[in-house]
């Protein structure tokens, strides 16, 4: 918000918001449109990227629709339906955005009993098994983030129990999560997730680089190879696997992180906002590979802030309020407005 009164501060004529929503609460993007509105009634201009369909049809006069660096059309929005919209985007037709929950729970692989951070989260319980998808909501600095931080083990909490197949365990910092199964796509994949200025290949396998040694150099070979199997299992769009990864899309980015943690065949994924700032035919592609996974016996625990994708793809909701859990819906028949109450905590 401080960003945007920045830009309104030098009285500007015309105003680039990119993806200006995405660390905005839904009242705080009201808030956003109507400022918008009453400065477009001044004469200002907007350029307003989004790849969030709701909040163009929302703000929004005309669109152009961008794909592969590519112009593919222009239109006054209420000229281009959104499955129109939609289709031009991604370059063909999708008949549904979330793939259908066909996949069997199993075994508990994960418990987490009483556990606390101070001025973070507080007494935070819960349980994930094998071929589950569960999401946590919440308002942002719900503190869903903090949480899976000190599963994770980058900011561990200060009390609490986790279990992992039934065998408590201490994790103290990343390796002891990776070194048991755990491995998370962290929020911030520019800030946290990447090394900018390496390659693709490196960027992948970086947290496993000892499997690669043959005797003491690293082989090339070997590295080439796993890389460009992972890269082809995740449709990454890259000119070649020396390509430094700050050059990629956002969703080709993300497609990197993601292919780097399923390179170590891990049994619990944590997925921290897996969609945010990608288009919406790799946000199709990640659907699909979360309930593949999930299928194969994988446990995920998905932190997002849309609603619609928390419902889509969610078995179990575990939504919060200000570190607190307020709610355990399950994802079928989970409605927004439900989430809403209990993450705002009234009713």
């Amino acid at each position: 918000m401080i960003e945007i009164c920045k830009a309104l501060s030098y009285h500007s004529k015309l105003i680039i918001m990119d993806e200006p929503t995405s660390s905005l609460t839904e009242d705080e993007c009201k808030t956003l449109f109507r400022i918008v509105e009453r400065l477009k009634r001044d004469g200002i201009t907007f350029i307003f990227i989004s790849h969030k369909m709701d909040e163009i049809y929302t703000v929004a006069d005309e669109m152009t629709v961008l794909r592969d660096g590519m112009t593919i059309d222009c239109k006054p929005v209420n000229e281009m339906p959104m499955q129109e919209l939609i289709s031009k985007m991604v370059g063909r037709e999708i008949s549904t955005f979330f793939p259908p929950r066909d996949s069997q729970c199993g075994e508990k692989l994960l418990e987490v009993r009483g556990l606390t951070k101070a001025g973070k989260f507080q007494d935070i319980s819960f349980s994930v098994h094998r071929g589950e998808i569960l999401g946590f909501a919440g308002l942002v600095g719900a503190g869903r983030t903090e949480i899976m931080e000190a599963l994770f083990g980058y900011n561990p909490a200060d009390s609490g129990d986790i279990w992992l197949k039934g065998e408590q365990v201490k994790i103290t910092r990343p390796r002891d999560a990776i070194n048991r199964g755990m491995v998370m796509v962290t929020e911030d994949r520019k800030l946290t997730g990447l090394f900018l200025g390496l390659s693709i290949s490196h960027n992948m396998v970086i947290p496993n680089l000892k499997s690669y040694l043959k005797g003491i150099a690293v082989s090339n070979a070997k590295i080439n190879r796993t890389c460009k199997e992972g890269a082809d299992k995740f449709q990454v769009k890259m000119a070649s696997l020396n390509q430094e990864v700050c050059h990629l899309s956002g969703g080709n980015q993300q497609k990197v992180v993601l292919a780097r943690w399923m390179m170590l065949d891990p049994d619990i994924i944590i997925l921290d906002e897996p969609t945010r700032g990608i288009d919406i035919g790799a946000k199709t592609q990640i659907y699909h590979l979360m309930r593949e996974l999930a299928k194969q016996g994988k446990a995920i625990i998905m932190i997002s802030s849309e609603l619609p994708e928390v419902i889509g793809m969610s078995d179990n909701i575990v939504v919060m309020f200000e570190g607190k859990i307020t709610g355990t819906l399950s994802g079928d028949g989970a409605t927004q407005d439900e989430i809403m109450r209990y993450a705002e905590n009234v009713g």
